[in-house]
């Protein structure tokens, strides 16, 4: 299999082909500040396998990974520190009241390593929690300190899986799309651990 016909495998070979570099950036800056429907973790695996194959140097994959989950981090901050524009909606009054919003600080006080380490691997929340810190007014110096070091894991660990398992298992590509799948239930899979222990609880 050539690089040509590698790359039009899935949609997300396109994006590396035909955007190359800047592809990467704009698609991981965009999921990582508000717009979730976007592929992170497959974007990730598949720069990574493409890099395995010699066509993308995997320490500039890493680099423009890193610098646009972080930077996307930060818009999402932003975001939510200006997100009180929308208390004029009935809906976002009751979800953004200051109760709520106490709440949700207390949360990132308390838990603020171990969510902004992990969080960045469960699509969909990822693209929220920096918003959500916004919201609740979390430490700017904090976040990005600990944003920092959750963008540094998730943008090395993920493309270095894909590279490591194109070198190990050159066919691995034949079976991109079950990968795919098995990589996005094991980044659910927390979010569904933590509704059913907290279903069960509140049912006991």
């Amino acid at each position: 299999m050539n690089f040509s016909q590698l790359l039009h495998t899935v949609d997300v070979f396109h994006i590396i082909e035909i955007y190359g570099y800047t592809g990467l950036f704009a698609v991981t800056f965009l999921e990582s500040s508000f717009f979730f429907p976007l592929p992170g973790d497959s974007l990730l695996f598949t720069a990574g396998l493409v890099a395995s194959k010699g066509y993308l140097p995997i320490s500039y994959v890493m680099v423009v990974f890193f610098l646009a989950t972080f930077s996307g981090g930060v818009l999402g901050y932003f975001i939510g520190a200006r997100i009180s524009f929308f208390h004029k909606y009935k809906l976002f009054r009751s979800l953004l009241s200051h109760a709520h919003i106490r709440v949700a600080h207390q949360f990132f006080e308390t838990h603020s390593w171990s969510v902004f380490l992990l969080y960045r691997f469960v699509p969909v929340v990822r693209t929220f929690v920096p918003i959500a810190a916004g919201i609740s007014r979390v430490n700017f110096k904090a976040f990005v300190l600990q944003s920092a070091c959750g963008a540094l894991v998730w943008s090395s660990t993920v493309p270095l899986l894909g590279f490591f398992l194109g070198k190990k298992f050159p066919q691995i590509q034949n079976y991109i799309s079950l990968i795919f799948i098995v990589i996005i239930l094991f980044s659910v899979l927390p979010i569904i651990k933590k509704i059913a222990t907290h279903y069960w609880k509140k049912r006991k």
